[in-house]
């Protein structure tokens, strides 16, 4: 049976092929954030420090009264947001419309400017800094980065 439309690789621009690495790169660096907070989150409710081999610190970071928010982990809401970044990745991929990426700043900027009390809290008023909150912090800052260029590649 004779398929009806385009094929994929008749609808492949050069814009969607650009959008397509965005999207790959944008995941990876969401892919990192998550494996990064998923280990912090499993050290705390596994009850043992984080192993800190290139930066003293993160044991006193992590036992700060500034590691949680009530009851919760810092690193699990970092969980939830970089599950929701790939989870918009994928999305894109599977429909290929822009509105994914439309809004994404208004959820990346808050993000990254949250990142960036936390570091100012662990090396100001802590004290410490902390390997695994400073990749958070970068990958967040890079993940805000992407989404403004995506959101530029979907508008215009």
């Amino acid at each position: 049976m004779k398929k009806i439309g385009k094929s994929q690789e008749e609808t492949m621009t050069p814009a969607v092929n650009r959008m397509i690495y965005w999207v790959i790169a944008f995941f990876a660096v969401a892919l990192i954030g998550f494996g990064d907070s998923v280990y912090l989150t499993a050290t705390h409710y596994l009850g043992i420090m984080p192993e800190c081999s290139v930066i003293q610190g993160c044991d006193i970071v992590a036992m700060s009264d500034y590691s949680t928010i009530g009851p919760l982990p810092v690193s699990l809401f970092g969980v939830l947001f970089y599950a929701f970044m790939m989870a918009i990745s994928v999305a894109w991929f599977d429909t290929r419309k822009p509105v994914f990426f439309e809004y994404l700043p208004f959820i990346t900027v808050p993000a990254f400017l949250f990142s960036m009390w936390l570091i100012y809290v662990m090396y100001f008023v802590i004290g410490a800094l902390c390997i695994y909150c400073l990749l958070s912090a970068a990958t967040t800052t890079i993940l805000m980065l992407f989404s403004i260029k995506l959101r530029s590649l979907t508008s215009g």
